[in-house]
Parts: C-alpha cells; sequence; structure tokens
C-alpha cells in the first residue's frame, strides 16, 4: 500500500463529492487519510487523490497534496476540478484557523502538488463543498457551493478552528480559474451543510444538499436545487 509508506492511516475515505475523468481519460477520485486516534476517528488527516488510467480497472495512490500542519489542519474532505489548460485543482475542506477553504493544483491529478494557499473568498465553516466546471454558451467557468457562513457554531463556539453554524448555502462563480469569485448567490438562507453540484448537457445546474432545521448538523432533510446561468446572473 503506497500511503501507508508515507502516512501511518487507519481510515481512507473518498471524496464525498464526486470524482472526475480528465480529458486524458484518467479518471481523479479525491481521499482522506486519518490515523484514526483523534475526534471521531477522523483526525489527524491528510489529502490525497487515487487515479485510475483503465477505465476504474485498477486504481494507483498519488502523492499527499495537502498534509497535516499548524497551519494547515487536518485537511480533509476535498473537490476536483480539472481547468481549461488541463490542471487539477483540489478544493480542500480543513479546520484551520483562517477558515478558508485551501486550494492546491497539479499536472496530472496524482503529483507535483503546489503548495497549498487559503482563498479568501471562499469561507471555510468547516463542511463539506461542492465544485464543478461549467462549460456552455461559451462560456467556461467554475461553480463552488458550501455554507457561506463563520457564524456561530454548533456549541456557539468562536474560537479560531472550530465549526461554525451551517447556513447560507450559497453558489459561486469563477471565469478565471479560481483566480476570484465575483458571483456570489445565496441558494439557502437557512441550515444548509454538505452540497454536490453538477452540470447537465443542456446547462441546467443541479445542487444536491442537506438542509434541515437545526444549524448544527443540517441534515435532517435533502434538497434538490434547480436553475440556470441565468438565475446565477440575477441580482
Amino acid at each position: 500500500d503506497k500511503f501507508k509508506n508515507v502516512y501511518p492511516w487507519k481510515v481512507l475515505a473518498p471524496g464525498p463529492n464526486h470524482g472526475i475523468q480528465l480529458r486524458t481519460g484518467r479518471l481523479v477520485v479525491p481521499v482522506w487519510l486519518s490515523t484514526g486516534t483523534g475526534g471521531n476517528a477522523h483526525r489527524p488527516s491528510v489529502t490525497a487523490t487515487i487515479v485510475s488510467d483503465d477505465n476504474g480497472q485498477t486504481w494507483h495512490a498519488g502523492e499527499i497534496a495537502v498534509p497535516n500542519t499548524e497551519v494547515w489542519i487536518n485537511p480533509n474532505e476535498t473537490a476536483v476540478v480539472e481547468l481549461t489548460d488541463g490542471t487539477v485543482m483540489l478544493n480542500v475542506r480543513s479546520e484551520s484557523t483562517a477558515h478558508r477553504r485551501l486550494i492546491v493544483t497539479g499536472p496530472d491529478g496524482a503529483t507535483r502538488w503546489s503548495s497549498p494557499r487559503f482563498d479568501d473568498a471562499l469561507l471555510e465553516p468547516i463542511c463539506m463543498g461542492g465544485l464543478v466546471r461549467y462549460d456552455h454558451g461559451g462560456e467556461s467557468a467554475l461553480l463552488f457551493t458550501n455554507p457561506h457562513n463563520l457564524e456561530g457554531g454548533r456549541e456557539a463556539d468562536p474560537r479560531p478552528g472550530q465549526s461554525r453554524a451551517r447556513k447560507n448555502l450559497s453558489v459561486k462563480l469563477s471565469r478565471d480559474g479560481g483566480q476570484t469569485w465575483p458571483l456570489d448567490k445565496l441558494l439557502e438562507d437557512g441550515p444548509s451543510a454538505y452540497s454536490d453540484i453538477a452540470v447537465t448537457n443542456s446547462g441546467m445546474i443541479l445542487c444536491f444538499y442537506g438542509a434541515g432545521t437545526k444549524p448544527g448538523f443540517a441534515g435532517s432533510a435533502l434538497r434538490l436545487a434547480r436553475f440556470n446561468r441565468e438565475w446565477l446572473a440575477q441580482p
């Protein structure tokens, strides 16, 4: 096991977002690995990918993309997208005190990852986020979803690195490969948590997410939002 050679994991979990297929045909699935010695057996953790070049018949471990450090704390649930130039981008949840999403890029989805950076535009309440490429009507963009909120928390704990209330699920759009996110549209102003996003062949956008009545876990209901690019552009 290649991962065991570089990280003594006991828990390995994909996603929980979707994987992608690159234009080369390679399948890329984000995974997070934990030694299982911390809270809920989920911590400490690091992020990596597994890849397949034979349509899923065999899978190979990539390099660790985001290690666990004093700055990048417990990177875990990760979304992935291929940019227009073929670069693979990972968008990573963590428990870092910056409360921003972590971003890394690499040329092939498995090796030579960049140094992680925080994206100031993408708040991190410590919750899964969704990411997808949008290519329709002559426009190429990225769409990102997560609870856009840093207020409160499950136990109203304001300390850096602690979970914030999962609410205000928002959709953001970037036209420059995730360098800036000028469009930010509120999708659900109530409790809302994990989300995944997809684009149909017709260009319709689908967001599947957890909602509910409490701003903590926000998983007592599942909702599917359906909207188009025009709706995103409305004020």
